[in-house]
């Protein structure tokens, strides 16, 4: 045991959470946990431990952590873009949408070329009912998310989510497609285009896109939306035995009683 604790001594926090890191990058969370707390203890103000412990906080449930290792990591180092970004995304998963909006700006402030912290901004002034400077964020989120990539592909989706509840169907549509060709493997992508393309009463091509939805990896969109929204397409396509069929699967899906 003493030889055990003069190597974790010998190894320094540094060191236990770049091995933190890679459990987590390994989705090792206990590991990762046990790795972190080590440099936490020999360095109570380590941003990035805090960082990284505030997001295993997230993955365990535990928000009242999270935010703790947020704020003690701002305290330490308030030019922490990391750190407030974080932050505001804690806020805004717990529904809190006014306490998000200070640190989400303060990111973006901190990292302007950014896409994330607008994005999230978006979705806060979305949540709080102020449209207009959502639709005028989730621009500037798209403008700094040129590349192709599922995360490009992520807020074009919630892009397309805000314009379809405006009623601007095919802005909506047109977004969702260009989500599409940056991650032809989003779930959420194929479901919300599914959705624009009902709306604008294409019942065939949106449900080629609700099937193709079901056969991708559940992230966002569950079984149970996506078997609703068939049900109700093939039920005005004249297909009785596919609605039927979809539909009892929606009723059978246990999310359907939480929804």
């Amino acid at each position: 045991m003493i030889w055990l604790l003069a190597l974790q001594l010998a190894i320094g926090p540094a060191q236990h959470y770049e091995n933190a890191k890679q459990d987590f990058a390994q989705r090792k969370f206990s590991e990762a946990v046990s790795e972190v707390d080590t440099a936490l203890h020999e360095s109570p103000y380590m941003v990035p431990a805090l960082i990284l412990k505030a997001r295993l906080a997230q993955i365990a449930h535990r928000p009242d952590v999270a935010k703790s290792c947020l704020i003690t990591a701002i305290t330490a180092d308030p030019t922490s873009e990391e750190a407030q970004f974080f932050l505001g995304v804690v806020f805004y998963m717990e529904n809190d949408f006014k306490l998000a909006i200070s640190p989400l700006q303060t990111a973006q402030t901190l990292a302007p070329s950014g896409p994330l912290p607008v994005f999230y901004l978006a979705m806060t002034h979305e949540a709080l009912g102020d449209v207009k400077q959502a639709l005028e964020l989730y621009q500037q989120a798209e403008d700094l998310s040129r590349q192709k990539s599922p995360q490009s592909s992520s807020i074009l989706v919630a892009y397309g989510r805000c314009l379809l509840s405006l009623g601007r169907t095919k802005e909506s549509i047109e977004k969702d497609r260009r989500a599409i060709e940056a991650d032809p493997e989003s779930r959420d992508a194929h479901y919300e285009l599914a959705k624009g393309l009902d709306h604008d009463g294409d019942f065939k091509n949106a449900a080629v896109e609700g099937e193709r939805a079901l056969t991708l990896p559940v992230l966002g969109t569950s079984d149970s939306q996506i078997h609703f929204l068939l049900a109700n397409l093939f039920r005005r396509l004249n297909q009785p035995d596919l609605a039927k069929a979809h539909l009892e699967k929606f009723q059978a899906d246990p999310q359907t009683t939480r929804r």
